[in-house]
């Protein structure tokens, strides 16, 4: 990394606000993936107040969390569960709405990004972003 410590719950926030901008205005393409990081950044977010390992600079520490929403959402409702934090497994979807989401996405032309899948990651990142807002530890990571 470059020095800066991780701060999921922010991170979260301005990819959700980003993505959010960039909807209104049709670019589909990085609104898309923004929401996509603006999920994996919220729920990153949870788990550390549930317990996740970090390194020094607040990365995950283990392997199987340093992924993108696409396979985080499924280890997200494991680890939450075994962590007395079923609450926030059961607020998401079971379905995982990013199942077709990609970070190599970010290479991919613009008319590649329909938009009925940029609604449903959409939905994906706004059922993350509700559990976070009613979450006690909504704020930023101390």
């Amino acid at each position: 990394m470059n020095g800066r410590p991780a701060d999921f719950a922010d991170a979260c926030d301005r990819h959700w606000e980003d993505a959010e901008s960039l909807l209104v205005i049709e670019r589909l393409a990085n609104a898309d993936q923004l929401f996509g990081l603006a999920a994996e950044c919220g729920l990153k977010c949870t788990m550390l107040r549930l317990g996740m390992n970090v390194d020094p600079e607040g990365v995950p520490a283990e392997k199987k969390h340093k992924v993108h929403i696409d396979r985080l959402w499924d280890t997200f409702r494991s680890f939450a569960g075994d962590r007395e934090g079923s609450r926030y497994a059961a607020q998401l979807p079971a379905d995982n709405p990013f199942s077709d989401w990609s970070i190599h996405d970010r290479y991919a032309h613009r008319r590649h990004f329909a938009g009925e899948a940029v609604r449903s990651h959409r939905d994906g990142a706004a059922a993350v972003h509700e559990l976070r807002r009613g979450d006690e530890f909504a704020g930023s990571a101390p």
